[in-house]
């Protein structure tokens, strides 16, 4: 077998096994020459993988030191950089992802508020319902209403006759004040002769 090194293809190559007469039985040591061949075969594999990660290890350690270190970013920045080390792009932050306090509290009472409403309303209706219902008059019959229609044409009716009568008796004082006051004139005219 031959070992593959780092920059070859992972390809084993395998010692050209002699063939066995096609029998229906093979003998017992066909198998254990068999069993040998592949124990060697899987050993040479854990071998050539072991050698091609350590392989890998090394060259990634050389890589690393070649590069200089990138220095930290602050939170937020955003920083591309060459393999070299030099900076290609630098952005500032977008913005701090924490939410402010007056942020959280404006939200607080928003959704306090939405909730008061949701169950203010139906109350404020059920009780403006309430004081509408007590303070409305009751409706009334037809037939009150033509009677009170009747009671007050009759008042009005008494009212312009007590008018009328109150009326006569002024006219009637006046007369009576008028006879007296000219027997007074003619008795005392009458006298004085």
């Amino acid at each position: 077998m031959t070992m593959p090194t780092s920059s070859e293809n992972l390809m084993l190559q395998q010692r050209p096994a002699t063939t066995a007469p096609a029998t229906t039985r093979q003998n017992p040591t066909s198998n254990r020459e068999v069993q040998d061949a592949a124990r060697d075969l899987r050993d040479a594999i854990r071998s050539n993988v072991q050698r091609e990660i350590d392989a890998a290890t090394a060259q990634a350690a050389t890589q690393a030191t070649r590069v200089a270190p990138t220095p930290p970013t602050p939170r937020g920045q955003i920083t591309i950089r060459r393999p070299d080390g030099n900076t290609v792009i630098s952005m500032p932050p977008f913005g701090d992802n924490a939410i402010p306090p007056q942020a959280v509290d404006i939200s607080i009472a928003f959704f306090l508020t939405v909730a008061a409403i949701i169950i203010g309303l139906p109350l404020a209706r059920a009780f403006a319902r309430r004081m509408d219902r007590r303070g409305a008059t009751a409706p009334i019959p037809n037939e009150i209403a033509s009677q009170l229609t009747h009671l007050n044409q009759a008042v009005d009716a008494i009212a312009l006759e007590v008018e009328r009568i109150s009326e006569g008796q002024r006219f009637t004082a006046r007369l009576l004040s008028e006879q007296r006051d000219s027997s007074r004139q003619t008795l005392s005219s009458g006298a004085e002769h």
